[in-house]
């Protein structure tokens, strides 16, 4: 595969996104819209880009999968409607699940993020002052709420599993922010015109990308930056979408989900 040249990895041009490493780089597992009523995590094999599903007997809507370092667990949201949305952890070896479910009508959980070392996984739930990041263990319990006020998502453990990005509301419009694991600290990684969402950590801990709208033409692509926020650059520059942005673990590439003439696909792109 020659690393110097942005690669298409899919070709069916069906809406995607979410995408995650694993196996050290050699697999992505990403959400498909199959259908207007199915969403289902995929498997692609980057040698020889064969797509399998992640599950084949689900029958129920799955997506934003988070995995842990090792691939051993990890954590995706299962729906079987708007008014029932609830996070499951599953063991891959044994197919053993745990289950968080918040019960309370819209409370659905969204975007897990499993610590790197399996410990806990953060998510996003509707709280009493907004949109919270809260947190649970591995068997879905011991519930801590990680921030307070303001619209916040996204959240996603640095590879340390000592800090958590995000992107919040709470100065106005969403920016990146970063807090310590168990929410203390968080504070701005830059001000942008413009919305700042979905964080990606690089493999090293030392820079964020993320999606947003800065630059003037109002269309969505990808930037990155230091955690002091400087540094800022631009990943992509395309009039369509580029979204989802993720490292490769050798942090000389990220995978994104890019739309070309209304078509989505994955991409691998040198940075």
């Amino acid at each position: 595969m020659n690393s110097s040249e942005t690669i298409r990895l899919t070709t069916d041009g069906t809406f995607k996104s979410d995408p995650v490493f694993l196996k050290g780089g050699a697999e992505i597992v990403y959400t498909l819209l199959e259908s207007p009523t199915q969403m289902r995590l995929m498997k692609l094999n980057l040698a020889d880009r064969s797509i399998s599903k992640l599950n084949p007997e689900a029958t129920t809507n799955e997506f934003e999968a988070s995995f842990t370092a090792d691939g051993s667990h990890y954590a995706f949201v299962q729906s079987r409607g708007n008014l029932n949305m609830k996070m499951v952890i599953r063991d891959a070896a044994t197919g053993k699940d745990s289950v968080f479910d918040p019960g309370g009508g819209f409370a659905g959980v969204r975007r897990p993020a499993f610590h790197p070392k399996g410990e806990r996984v953060a998510f996003a739930i509707p709280g009493e002052t907004g949109q919270e990041i809260a947190s649970v263990s591995r068997t879905g319990t011991d519930k801590k709420t990680l921030t307070a006020g303001g619209i916040n998502n996204w959240p996603v453990h640095s590879p340390d599993g000592k800090r958590i990005a995000f992107c919040s509301s709470r100065e106005g419009t969403f920016d990146v922010f970063v807090m310590n694991a168990d929410g203390s600290g968080a504070k701005p990684v830059l001000k942008l015109d413009g919305l700042q969402m979905r964080p990606a950590w690089s493999p090293d801990g030392s820079k964020l990308a993320f999606t947003s709208n800065h630059g003037g033409d109002g269309n969505y692509n990808l930037w990155m930056v230091s955690l002091e926020g400087t540094g800022l650059t631009r990943l992509t520059d395309h009039p369509e979408r580029d979204d989802y942005v993720v490292f490769h673990p050798d942090g000389k590439r990220i995978a994104f989900v890019g739309e070309r003439n209304g078509k989505f696909d994955l991409y691998l792109k040198p940075i």
